[in-house]
């Protein structure tokens, strides 16, 4: 009887002890709960602090670049190619200025993505985005903010959507013999390819100043016209040899510095043999250098030539300047946006005369206005669009046509006084 009471005991025993064990067990379950949910406040606490400190500091012009410079990203993240973030023209990005706006261009298919992007990553650096007065009046595919921290301004951005971005490049050709006219396209804002012809008097001051500019440079190689007119020093011929060649092309690049690419220079006759193409190319490849066709014949086999050797190649699709006036430039120019916006891409060229450059000086905002982003030639032959375009067929042209238009241009110019650019009277 006495043992059965000592076992009942016992396991009354054991069973409080368990009880006992079981809300201590609780207890410090409960406390360590309890000190983590203290741990989280002083947490959430800490960073409401520093995010409210961190309102409150000024931006510095350092810190501005760097969120620019994250904000892009995080477009460019966000909707890959479909946007066009425009640094300031040669200068480094982002505008040094607070008040100067970034633009960018955005395809329209990305815009409400892009626009998100932009707020998250406003959101991330803590900054409040608040829209300008003028943007509240302007059409749907336009936002113009300010970021603020605080008070202080981190940036303004003016978001443009457009249907879609389309790239294209201007070649100015006939430079060497006129430096006031150099410093006018210099005055630019935008990325003119200069194309140099060797050998002139003023050839390579004039590609020193573009290269120091920021702008490219390619020598505009002179070829054998079916005119009997020749096109000037350096010329290339139908059946030179290889070494004949090679000589003459290392001669005019060396007449011209810091050459990334040749164009041609009139030749009509020059351009429609195959063999001349081909060895010109393997020269060209040799030096790393791409190769425009300026097509001043339809019957052309350059472009064929350069792709068969794989060399970075294009051709001209618009001249600017047959007629030296400004509507007619214009004119031009209003075509060149339509060949680019029909093929995604195109090269236009034209010569350094007072009515070009007016014309380009008024019309070339409109190509960012439609979305078009004007590059140099040789970042344009890196464009994925531009491998399956080819040349179309041309109206053929008499080497007499070509003479008589040429004579009554050059007429035209004595006439009117300009710039002393040579012309190309014939191709």
């Amino acid at each position: 009887m006495s043992s059965r009471r000592s076992l009942s005991r016992k396991k009354t025993l054991s069973a409080r002890q368990a009880r006992a064990g079981e809300r201590r067990r609780k207890a410090r379950i409960l406390a360590l709960v309890g000190s983590l949910a203290i741990l989280a406040a002083f947490i959430v606490f800490l960073r409401s602090s520093r995010f409210a400190l961190r309102r409150a500091e000024p931006v510095d012009a350092a810190e501005r670049q760097q969120i620019a410079l994250r904000l892009r990203q995080a477009l460019e993240r966000a909707v890959g190619e479909d946007v066009w973030v425009k640094s300031p023209p040669f200068a480094a990005f982002p505008p040094c200025k607070a008040e100067t706006a970034t633009e960018a261009f955005v395809a329209r298919a990305s815009y409400k993505a892009a626009l998100s992007a932009l707020e998250r990553q406003a959101a991330r650096e803590g900054l409040e985005i608040k829209p300008t007065r003028s943007s509240g009046r302007d059409p749907s595919g336009l936002r113009d903010f300010r970021l603020l921290r605080g008070r202080s301004l981190a940036g303004r951005w003016i978001v443009r959507e457009v249907p879609r971005l389309r790239h294209a490049a201007l070649i100015l050709d006939d430079l060497g013999q006129d430096l006031d006219a150099v410093r006018q396209l210099i005055a630019l804002p935008y990325p003119i390819t200069f194309a140099v012809l060797p050998h002139l008097a003023h050839s390579k001051a004039v590609a020193e100043q573009a290269h120091r500019a920021g702008r490219e440079v390619m020598l505009h190689l002179p070829m054998e016209p079916d005119s009997p007119a020749r096109p000037g020093p350096g010329e290339i011929r139908v059946g030179m040899g290889r070494m004949e060649l090679e000589q003459l092309i290392e001669e005019d690049l060396r007449s011209v510095p810091f050459v990334a690419g040749v164009n041609n220079h009139r030749g009509s006759r020059a351009t429609r043999d195959r063999r001349l193409m081909e060895e010109l190319m393997e020269v060209l490849a040799r030096r790393g250098l791409f190769f425009i066709d300026s097509r001043t014949t339809p019957l052309t086999v350059a472009l064929a030539a350069a792709r068969r050797r794989g060399i970075p190649t294009f051709y001209r699709s618009v001249f600017l300047d047959e007629t030296e006036t400004v509507p007619y430039v214009l004119g031009q120019l209003r075509e060149f946006i339509r060949v680019v916006e029909g093929q995604d891409a195109a090269i236009a060229i034209g010569h350094p005369y007072p009515s070009t450059l007016a014309a380009l000086t008024q019309f070339l905002p409109e190509l960012e206005r439609r979305g078009i982003r004007l590059l140099p030639a040789s970042e344009l032959l890196r464009r994925p669009e531009i491998a399956h375009l080819t040349s179309p067929a041309a109206e053929p042209q008499s080497p007499e046509a070509a003479m008589v238009r040429g004579t009554a241009r050059s007429k035209n110019r004595r006439e009117k006084g300009g710039l002393a650019i040579r012309l190309k009277p014939a191709r």
